[in-house]
């Protein structure tokens, strides 16, 4: 060597190929927690949807059956963002289901095609 200080093309590729590996696991990492919290928004969504569906039994005779959530968002009960799944590539703003019994909601499911959001009322 001539007294020039600096790194060779072996330690300058090592640490390329480092940063390659931590940026592919980061990567991976961010898809999936992107989907979980996608997964979390819709749940939430249906659970605020369950109560606002109490909200608005005790204002309007419900009949027995299923019933979109757009019909919340029309009556005041309802925010259009609530309406809308965070997996939806559609803003249409109706993209939960409301199944009713005796007057009251007994579960909300989620209709977005490709989507498994199972909740389960308590």
């Amino acid at each position: 060597m001539s007294g020039q200080s600096g790194f060779t093309l072996i330690e300058l590729m090592v640490v390329v190929v480092i940063i390659g590996i931590l940026a592919a696991i980061g990567t991976a990492n961010f898809a999936r927690m992107r989907e979980n919290a996608k997964l979390a928004g819709c749940v939430s969504n249906q659970r605020h949807i369950f109560q606002t569906g109490y909200n608005y039994a005790i204002w309007n005779a419900v009949p027995d059956g299923d019933m979109n959530v757009s019909v919340l968002a029309a009556a005041g009960f309802a925010p259009d963002n609530l309406c809308e799944c965070p997996c939806s590539n559609n803003p249409d703003f109706n993209d939960y289901t409301i199944t009713w019994l005796d007057g009251l909601p007994i579960d909300v499911t989620c209709d977005v095609e490709g989507a498994v959001h199972d909740w389960e009322p308590e």
